[in-house]
């Protein structure tokens, strides 16, 4: 009802234009005129109510709600942003009324901002038509791709964090922000902690969309889907899971969702913080969590049913559910020929388990069982310990320490001068230690087995746990002998067993003989013809695949 009385001027003037003379008809447009003029303040008065009931219908300690108010906003902004000296605030005109723009410099680009805001508003045709509607602004005046009507100061604040503008207009209890972010970021290049013989030569950056886009470039399955979540009380770090809708096991997304939403943290910085919260078991030693900084690796995981979780500014992206059989695996598996990358994985089940057990094996035959030794070989050990002031056990303690330090020293130093210190640590540990007889030469031949059999493996975090139980070992060894040996064996393997990554066994493939099926890719690598079928063991939704993923 009221609606029609409003409208009954408008109506009588179309009415009486046909046959009004010219005074009548100057009469009943300034009628209109001053029509259109109150309805523009009754409409600003509404915006001004209804902006005030949100201020006080906003739960305590919220940050506050726009109001059609620019000084207002504008006052409250800086309040926020107090002492951030790179928080830019750009006042003009737009049309009749006062316009602010908000961006952090260096973060924004402010030729997108000049192009898409300021020329389009500023403009003597287009500035005028600046109203109280913001459809109308969104619609018709401003030229972004990316643009978003918000009313949250919160959204508004973590928009400009971000590197968007932010679009404040007199009289528009809403802000506008634009996408303008300038992607200060590394240039894609090869991958530094997983090298490959034959393979793609680009790798994951610190820059989440560079990421999906190599991830995209690899699939255009619509299937793949890729959600953006945001971590982190105050950091707000962006986080993509990437998953194929089709193929993935039924539950494991939400999974992924509800451990990432219980990690109650004011930062997330690094994919590690992710990776823990994303663990089964915090205290292994073991990976739960598979970490790649190459997007094949990713693709062909998404393929088998798992799922990606890439991380903003981190290069090392996460996937889950991870078992042992996935950290033995190399993109240069599906490059060699069947025969050659099935030795190779011989080789490297072996050189995982003399990274491990090798030392405590010598510890143990040396100590307690030399006549396991042929009698030229034992007599010749017997000679060189002779030599030597420390027992076996601390000096394979001994030469442990060494090899970690230098690690350590080789991987924090400068690239100039890492060389330098390999060469000093190869000096110290093969010729002054075993000229200084602090410990047994053959000993150092074991240490540097173990060693370069630990860098045989895919994943350098694998390594890592592989290395971290050789001392214990050692002591087992040098107490119960091979019995200790084999005890740790038992131990290490129960343990391992135990293990789950989203409800899947971490030893399972290798055990369950329902899953026999599943070692055509896992021990050996059989060819692409006969890996139709994707991993049991992973649950996924559809198991016949065309053709090979691991490309």
């Amino acid at each position: 009802m009221v609606q029609d009385k409003q409208c009954q001027p408008v109506k009588k003037l179309s009415a009486r234009l046909p046959d009004a003379s010219l005074a009548e008809a100057g009469r009943e447009l300034a009628r209109l005129r001053r029509l259109t003029a109150e309805s523009a303040e009754i409409g600003e008065e509404l915006s001004q109510i209804v902006a005030d009931l949100r201020q006080v219908a906003a739960p305590p300690g919220q940050p506050f709600i726009f109001t059609p108010v620019l000084a207002k906003n504008e006052q409250l902004l800086r309040v926020v942003f107090r002492d951030c000296d790179d928080i830019k605030y750009r006042s003009f005109n737009a049309g009749q009324r006062q316009a602010l723009l908000v961006f952090l410099d260096g973060l924004t680009d402010l030729t997108l901002l000049e192009k898409n805001v300021l020329e389009t508003l500023m403009s003597p045709g287009q500035g005028g038509q600046v109203h109280a509607d913001p459809s109308a602004l969104v619609n018709q005046l401003l030229t972004s791709a990316s643009l978003t009507v918000i009313s949250q100061a919160s959204e508004a604040i973590e928009a400009v964090m971000t590197g968007n503008a932010l679009l404040l207009v007199d009289g528009i209890a809403e802000a506008f922000t634009i996408g303008t972010v300038k992607h200060v970021k590394r240039s894609v290049e090869e991958a530094k902690s997983e090298g490959v013989v034959r393979g793609p030569q680009d790798a994951f950056n610190e820059t989440l969309s560079d990421n999906i886009v190599l991830i995209r470039r690899r699939t255009r399955d619509p299937n793949v889907k890729v959600r953006v979540l945001k971590l982190g009380e105050r950091t707000r770090t962006a986080i993509a899971l990437v998953y194929a809708a089709n193929l993935v096991k039924p539950g494991l997304v939400e999974e992924v969702e509800r451990r990432l939403s219980l990690l109650k943290i004011d930062n997330v910085i690094l994919s590690a913080t992710v990776e823990e919260a994303l663990s089964d078991h915090p205290w292994t030693p073991f990976p739960q969590v598979q970490v790649t900084e190459r997007p094949e690796t990713m693709v062909a995981a998404v393929y088998e049913g798992r799922v990606g979780i890439i991380v903003d500014n981190t290069p090392f992206s996460l996937i889950v559910p991870c078992t042992y059989a996935n950290l033995m695996q190399s993109t240069d598996d599906y490059t060699a020929r069947p025969t050659v990358a099935s030795l190779i994985r011989f080789t490297r089940h072996a050189s995982a388990f003399l990274a491990i057990y090798l030392p405590a094996i010598y510890i143990a035959i040396v100590s307690f069982h030399p006549g396991m030794l042929p009698t030229t070989l034992a007599i010749s050990i017997a000679e060189l310990r002779a030599r030597t002031p420390f027992p076996s056990l601390i000096e394979a303690v001994m030469m442990e320490t060494f090899l970690e330090i230098f690690q350590e020293a080789i991987i924090r130093l400068p690239k100039k001068f890492a060389g330098a210190a390999g060469v000093v640590g190869g000096l110290v540990i093969g010729t002054t230690v075993v000229q200084a007889a602090l410990v047994n030469p053959l000993l150092v031949v074991v240490i540097a087995t173990t060693a370069i059999a630990s860098y045989t493996m895919p994943s350098y975090h694998f390594s890592i746990a592989l290395r971290s139980l050789r001392v214990p070992l050692l002591i087992l060894a040098s107490v119960l002998g091979l019995y200790g040996v084999i005890l740790g064996l038992l131990i290490i393997t129960v343990h391992m067993c135990s293990l789950r990554s989203f409800g899947e066994s971490y030893l399972g493939g290798l055990l369950d003989i329902t899953l026999l099926e599943d070692w055509k890719d896992m021990l050996v690598r059989f060819p692409a013809k006969f890996l139709q079928a994707r991993p049991k063991e992973m649950g996924p939704q559809e198991r016949t695949r065309i053709g090979d993923d691991h490309d």
